[in-house]
C-alpha cells in the first residue's frame, strides 16, 4: 500500500462512527486482495501471500466486530468464515480466483454496509481529531492540505 493509500485510510479512520469503520475495514480487505493478485500477476508469491494475510485480518476484524445480539451476525459469520478460508487456501494453492472469488462476495457486503452507514448519524468514535482542511491554494491545478491544531488535544492533567 502506498503512503498516501495509507494517510487517507488513517483520515477516514479518524472521523469515522462505528458503521462507517466497517465500510473502512472492508475497503481494506478490498484492496489488499486486489494487490495480492497484481502481486500473483507479476509473479511476486512473497508479496502474494503477506497481502493475503493482511486481507485475512481485516476479515478477522470483521469478525470481531460482529454483535450476536442481532440476528444477521450469524449468516454473516458464516460468511466471513468462508471468506476467510478461501483466502487461506489460496497462497498454498497459488491460485488468485478464490481471491477474485472473495472480493466478489466483499463488495456485495460491503455495498450493505455502505448503505447502512449513510442512514447512521452517529458521532465518530474518535474525538479530539486534528480536522483536515483541503483546497486549491497558491498556483493553477495544486491542492495544498492544511492541518489545523488544536491546542488542547490529547490528555489534560
Amino acid at each position: 500500500m502506498t503512503k498516501e493509500q495509507i494517510q487517507d485510510y488513517t483520515l477516514r479512520i479518524t472521523h469515522a462512527n462505528r458503521s462507517e469503520l466497517i465500510v473502512i475495514v472492508y475497503d481494506l480487505a478490498i484492496n489488499y486482495l486486489d494487490l495480492a493478485i497484481k502481486a500473483y500477476d507479476e509473479g511476486q508469491h512473497e508479496i502474494f501471500s503477506a497481502n493475503s494475510r493482511y486481507a485475512n485480518k481485516c476479515i478477522g476484524d470483521l469478525l470481531e466486530a460482529l454483535d450476536f445480539n442481532y440476528e444477521p451476525a450469524y449468516p454473516l459469520m458464516r460468511i466471513y468464515v468462508f471468506i476467510s478460508k478461501q483466502i487461506s487456501l489460496a497462497p498454498i494453492k497459488r491460485d488468485k480466483k478464490l481471491l477474485e472469488d472473495s472480493i466478489r462476495m466483499l463488495r456485495k457486503l460491503r455495498k450493505s454496509f455502505e448503505d447502512i452507514a449513510m442512514q447512521d448519524d452517529s458521532e465518530p468514535l474518535m474525538s479530539n481529531t486534528q480536522d483536515v482542511y483541503a483546497g486549491l491554494t497558491y498556483g493553477r491545478g495544486s491542492l495544498n492540505e492544511n492541518v489545523n491544531t488544536v491546542q488542547n488535544r490529547g490528555f489534560t492533567v
